[in-house]
């Protein structure tokens, strides 16, 4: 296989699916029509175009398979791999804005290219965390977040997080599976909160050192929702976690629950209303978002 091109001034192009958004530059056709289509993005170094497909635009699209959407371009590329690992950071962070599975399809660079196609991910347009028919709304999101997602995707696994609350969110699941999967987050997002922390693990448990002359094995274990409420509070939050403690270890050890579907269709909203906010949290975003659990219909804001 041929080696990746290095380059400096070369555009590298992706093909991308699934993202339903709106963009905030007016693109005129040649029937006279107009389209707002194209986002313009200045993430780090990378000066970034995001063209929709016109009919994503015109809302004439249906959220449902694998659906080319996007052409994108990233100038200040030097190499393909590097070119490949950024138009990945921005499709998972537009799944995160989007709740869709956003992927690429097909990326080149200077003569060389890649077919990365996932028959598996699927469009969808359901409860998104960003008002993505909004462009100004969409720009903002991947601006604000991006220097933060670079920094902490590997040691906090954020892009393994967000394509679990979008595995999460398809339709075909039950809602205890459903459950299963946001509590399976919460534990890999405390997990990697106490490892990005110092948090010794010994034995099965993570520990809390308060004897040093004790072996690490003996030391006072810390329990699940201990460290979710110690990584809750290092961004600023106080979620009340008793009722969701219950229901996990209910679910986790026994498959079921046995409280009746709309009390659990009301923790899951929960879950994922507190999950989604740690997550805009701890990427440093301030502005507008949507809330889960009022179908994404109530805005809140974080300053």
């Amino acid at each position: 296989m041929l080696e990746p091109p290095v380059h400096q001034k070369q555009k590298f192009n992706a093909q991308v699916a699934n993202f339903l958004g709106h963009g905030n530059v007016r693109t005129d056709n040649p029937d006279e029509s107009w389209s707002l289509n194209v986002l313009e993005l200045k993430l780090g170094r990378y000066k970034v175009r995001l063209t929709q497909d016109r009919e994503v635009v015109a809302n004439k699209v249906k959220p449902k398979g694998l659906i080319y959407t996007t052409d994108l371009e990233i100038l200040g590329v030097k190499k393909y791999t590097e070119g490949e690992t950024a138009t990945n950071d921005i499709c998972r962070l537009l799944s995160l804005a989007s709740f869709s599975q956003v992927t690429p399809l097909e990326c080149s660079f200077d003569g060389y290219g890649r077919h990365l196609l996932n028959l598996t991910d699927q469009a969808m347009y359901f409860r998104p965390l960003i008002n993505i028919k909004s462009g100004d709304e969409t720009q903002a999101f991947l601006e604000k977040t991006w220097a933060s997602f670079r920094k902490k995707k590997r040691s906090r696994k954020l892009s393994e997080v967000i394509e679990m609350l979008t595995i999460a969110e398809l339709p075909i699941q039950p809602l205890e599976i459903k459950l299963a999967q946001i509590f399976i987050i919460m534990e890999n997002l405390k997990g990697t909160y106490a490892k990005a922390n110092g948090i010794p693990f010994s034995k099965g448990f993570f520990r809390k050192v308060t004897d040093p002359a004790m072996p690490l094995n003996k030391q006072p274990r810390l329990n699940f929702e201990t460290l979710l409420n110690s990584m809750f509070e290092e961004v600023g939050m106080r979620p009340s976690l008793k009722r969701i403690i219950r229901l996990r270890n209910e679910i986790i050890h026994f498959g079921l629950s046995r409280k009746p579907y709309t009390s659990l269709r009301k923790d899951y909203d929960f879950c994922h209303d507190i999950v989604r906010e740690y997550l805009l949290r701890l990427l440093n975003y301030d502005g507008k978002y949507r809330l889960y659990s009022h179908a994404s219909r109530t805005v809140k804001e974080l300053n």
